[in-house]
This record gives structure tokens, C-alpha cells and sequence, in this order.
């Protein structure tokens, strides 16, 4: 991102009070520098401004601040902070009582200097000084209920934007505040106008550079389907293989809906997130009794199918069907958050439909699915995540703000993650001759229906776990050995031990195999599959 300076010297005024006051700033850089971002410089210093509308830029948030008697903007000094947004954003935040506002855009809307009359502040008087202040434009939502900051204003409430010449009190500062809304308007229209250029930018290069995959052999929806649901949360590389191997033993959805359980299970082995399968095999069963065994083509009806979510249902029927239904996924979002320079976060329910409502408005009349895939191309193979997007071949590149802001490391930003809950178990692989005891997990809940091995919650010694398998009417004679390992889910961590004894009972309490049958036919998640006794380390790495 540009620096702070840069910023300011960059900036193309809007009317010639910008003109004078822009100058003024540069010659203040020019006299000094960084300093001008401290509070100790009495005479002037940097401020920075954040002007919150809502969504639907009809609604103004502002705060009654103390100093001025009237309702103002929010906003605070820099005090030593050269990333002037992000302290716009964290006073807004902190002056309104709201935690959901986040920045239209990175670029400046708006430099003014203000005037501060001789005040009095914390009981201590503050010198008549000069405030050189840079205002960003955010967006908040109306959800939450303005607290205000007793320490900085009286209260802080949403207004109609038609309303701002009544309450306002400061006459000089209704030209601003009409500026900033006018500006903030025309970004919004101008973040907009990018998506319709998508379709003639993206169709002509997802034509040269589609990835050759397998699943894009044909726009057979049950191929599509089952790619996009072995997709989730996985490789494209990893998918390949297992994509094949599936097809090749359930070749179509007949075949799918006759399965068994533990076949498909098996068939996914590895690829986690277990739910995907079980539902994969259930939607196949619905679409045999419900519609002939005819996949549908309407996408509320695509959408009703267990496991296909928007993105799924928008990816079947736009590829197969060429209906204008996006796919957004996390590579999409992230395409577009760049592109508009668009800082809201993408984990966002609320953002992700209104980017699906947004794409569905501009797609192309034709190609429908080359266009849904290109945009997931692009976001897979050259608006790569972690900050490193290949902006020199990209050919959004001409239209992208966050190329044109120096933003692509930035975006898109995401809720704050919630610690991971950490537990700890203790996992029995306990053999008797030749066989090992397994059961299977609960039909809710993390790894329904699963195949296990014994365990529980809590990490035993090793005479615990003797006196466990002897409860377990086992009879254990020996401990082979103890391993630790360690698996993560999405928003758990399984820390465990395993205990490798042998025993003199198959106790019925469990269901046992020899490792072969493990091997062949049953599934077991990759948290448990790593204790399997012939899983050696190179065997689980794959």
C-alpha cells in the first residue's frame, strides 16, 4: 500500500480549498516529516477522518462531539500511526461503540486543514492549533446500536443523509460532509462498473489458460457435481486422483444411490470432511426417488439436494445448464475484493450473497460456465491468496483498484478467528491375534458414522489405559508401544496418545478386523487413520 506520505501527495483535489490546503500539507512534510504525526508538535499535526454511511449510503453515522456542540464525523489523531486508515477505523470504532465498519476503500476521499480553537481537554488547557486532516470513507452497518465514547463525545446515532443540514451546526463543515458523500457515491458506482467488464476481459484469456482437469472433460452435472463437492476444502491436485478412482467405481448416479455406506466412505478415505460423502451419497438416493434418476436443471431444486449450498447449486447450473448462477467461492471473493479494492470480510455471509447477487446481474448472455469458471481460474492461478497475486499477467490488472492502490497484500480481510478449542484423547489400538478392535462414531456430530478406534477424552498413563482395556473386557497383556499425534479440524485440535496393546479377548464391546480388511474395506478418518498399525509415515504423507 502506499505510505502514508505518499498518500497526501498523490491525492487530486476535488475543489480548489483542497488545492490550498494540499499545498500547505506538503510544505508541512517538507518541514517535518514524520514528526507531524505526533501530538508534542503543538502547532499542527496529523489527523485522520473516517465518514460512515451505511450500505445503501442513505444513512450517516455521526457522533455529538464535545469540543464542536454539534454532530460530526469521527475521527482522532494519528499520534505516531503511519497507517492513517487504520487509525480512521479504529476511532470510529471506538467513538461510535460499533465494531462492524470497515473501509470502502484504501484511498483517500477527502485532505483539509482544520482550525482547533484553545480548548480544555482532561482538565488540562490545549493551545489553538491546526489539525492536517485526511478522511477515508467507511461503511458501518445499522445492525448494532451506536454507544458512543463518554470520554470523546455525548452519544453517537445514525442519521438520514437528508437530514445532515438540520443537525448540523457547523456551516463550514456541510460543503465537506456533501463532498464526502458525493465521493463516496461515485466510488461505490465505479466499484460497481468493474464487474460488468469482466465477462469480455476474463472469457478470452479462460480460453488460453483453462487448467486442462479432469472434470472439465464434459458438463455432465453428475461429474460436476460430485468435482465441486470433492473440491471443498481441498486441492485441486489432491482431488484428482480420487475424482477418478470414484467415477471409475461409481460411474453414474444410479451406481452412486446403490452404494453402500462404507463404500463411498471408503472411495473418500483422505479426503476429510466426511460430511461431503454421506451427503453426496443421500442427494444421489433423493434424486433417483424424486426425479427419475434425472439430474434436475432448475437450481431451487438443485438447491434443496443434501450438501449443495449456493456455490454448488450456482456452479452446476451455470456449467451444465449455462444459467446465469454465480459460483462464489473463496477464490472469487478474494478476486473481487481486489478488484473493487473492497475491504469488507469475506467470511461474511452477508458479502458473499450480495456478491452473488451482484455477479448474477453481469453475467454474459452466453458461455455462462466458462465465465463461472473463469472467474474461479483466475482466482486460483493468478490472484493467489497470502499476497502474492501475479498482477504483471493478469488481465484484470487494467481495471483492478487494489493493483492501481498497492492493496493486494491487504485484501480481503476476514473476521478476527476464534481460538481453536483444543482437546486431548487417548486412542486404544488394541489387537487380539491377527484382528483389531474397531466401532463405529455416533451418527451426529464431528465424523458421523465414522469408523474408530477406541478412545476417550483425556490423556491416560499407561497403567490407566491397562486398567481401561481391562474394563473394556479385553484382557490386555502387553503395551507395544505409546505414539503421540496430532490432527486438526476446522475449528477443533485433537492432541493424542496412542496406546498399542495386546490382548488375550475380542471383546464385544467392538467390531474386529485383521489390518487387510481395514485396509480394503473400511474408512477410517485420517485422525485415526495414522494409528493404523501398517500406516507407515510415507504411506500417511500421501
Amino acid at each position: 500500500r502506499m505510505d502514508w506520505m505518499e498518500q497526501i501527495r498523490a491525492y487530486q483535489p476535488l475543489i480548489q480549498q483542497e488545492v490550498t490546503d494540499q499545498k500547505q500539507m506538503l510544505e508541512d512534510l517538507q518541514q517535518y516529516g514524520s514528526r507531524i504525526l505526533f501530538r508534542d508538535l503543538e502547532t499542527v499535526h496529523m489527523t485522520c477522518s473516517g465518514f460512515v454511511l451505511d450500505a445503501s449510503m442513505e444513512w450517516v453515522l455521526m457522533v455529538q462531539h464535545k469540543i464542536y456542540q454539534s454532530v460530526c464525523w469521527t475521527g482522532g489523531h494519528a499520534d505516531g500511526c503511519e497507517d492513517l486508515l487504520a487509525v480512521a477505523v479504529r476511532e470510529a470504532q471506538e467513538e461510535t461503540g460499533l465494531s462492524d465498519i470497515f473501509p470502502l476503500c484504501s484511498q483517500l476521499i477527502s485532505l483539509e486543514i482544520l482550525p482547533v480553537p484553545a480548548h480544555e481537554k482532561y482538565g488540562k488547557p490545549v493551545a489553538a492549533h491546526r489539525h492536517n486532516n485526511v478522511t477515508y470513507g467507511l461503511i458501518g452497518s445499522r445492525r448494532g446500536k451506536p454507544t458512543g465514547n463518554e470520554a470523546e463525545n455525548d452519544g453517537a446515532a445514525w442519521y438520514p443523509v437528508a437530514d445532515l443540514p438540520q443537525i448540523c451546526k457547523e456551516a463550514h463543515m456541510l460543503p465537506i460532509y456533501e463532498k464526502l458523500i458525493t465521493r463516496m457515491r461515485q466510488i461505490k458506482k465505479q466499484q460497481q462498473a468493474i464487474l460488468k467488464q469482466l465477462p469480455s476481459l476474463l472469457l478470452p484469456w479462460y480460453a488460453v489458460h483453462a487448467r486442462d482437469l479432469p472434470w472439465r472433460k464434459d458438463q455432465d452435472p453428475y461429474h460436476v457435481w460430485v468435482s465441486e463437492i470433492m473440491l471443498q476444502q481441498t486441492r485441486v491436485e489432491a482431488v484428482k486422483t480420487y475424482y477418478l478412482r470414484f467415477l471409475k467405481e461409481l460411474p453414474n448416479l444410479q451406481a452412486l444411490a446403490e452404494s453402500s455406506v462404507d463404500q463411498v466412505q471408503k472411495l473418500w478415505e483422505g479426503l476429510g470432511y466426511y460430511t461431503r460423502v454421506k451427503n453426496l451419497r443421500l442427494a444421489a438416493k433423493m434424486i433417483q426417488a424424486d426425479y427419475g434418476g434425472v439430474f434436475p436443471d432448475q437450481y431451487a431444486a438443485i438447491r434443496k439436494l443434501p450438501g449443495i449450498g449456493d456455490y454448488t447449486a450456482g456452479a452446476i447450473c451455470s456449467i451444465c445448464f449455462q444459467q446465469p448462477t454465480p459460483a462464489v467461492d473463496g477464490n472469487v471473493l478474494r478476486v473481487i475484493m481486489r478488484l473493487t479494492d473492497c475491504y469488507y470480510e469475506i467470511d461474511s455471509p452477508t458479502v458473499k450473497r450480495a456478491i452473488q447477487a451482484a455477479l448474477a446481474e453481469d453475467y454474459p448472455t452466453t458461455q455462462c460456465g466458462d465465465f463461472t469458471q473463469s472467474l474461479i481460474e483466475i482466482g486460483a492461478t493468478v490472484c493467489l491468496p497470502n499476497g502474492v497475486p501475479q498482477c504483471d499477467c493478469c488481465p484484470l490488472a487494467q481495471i483492478c483498484r487494489s493493483h492501481l492502490f498497492g492493496t493486494p497484500d491487504v485484501l480481503p480481510t476476514r473476521k478476527k478467528k476464534q481460538k481453536r478449542k483444543v482437546e486431548s484423547r487417548s486412542v486404544f489400538i488394541l489387537q487380539c491375534g491377527k484382528k483389531y478392535a474397531l466401532r463405529r462414531r455416533e451418527q451426529t456430530g464431528l465424523l458421523a458414522g465414522m469408523w474408530e478406534y477406541p478412545n476417550v477424552l483425556g490423556w491416560m498413563s499407561e497403567q490407566q489405559a491397562i486398567h481401561q482395556a481391562t474394563a473394556w473386557d479385553c484382557q490386555p497383556v502387553e503395551l507395544l508401544k505409546m505414539v503421540h499425534k496430532k490432527h486438526i479440524f476446522t475449528h477443533i485440535e485433537w492432541n493424542m496418545i496412542g496406546f498399542y496393546l495386546q490382548c488375550r479377548t475380542q471383546s464385544p464391546a467392538f467390531e474386529w478386523y485383521t489390518a487387510e480388511e481395514i485396509r480394503r474395506n473400511l474408512s477410517l478418518p485420517t485422525a485415526f487413520r495414522m494409528f493404523r498399525p501398517d500406516m507407515n509415515l510415507e504411506a500417511y504423507l500421501l
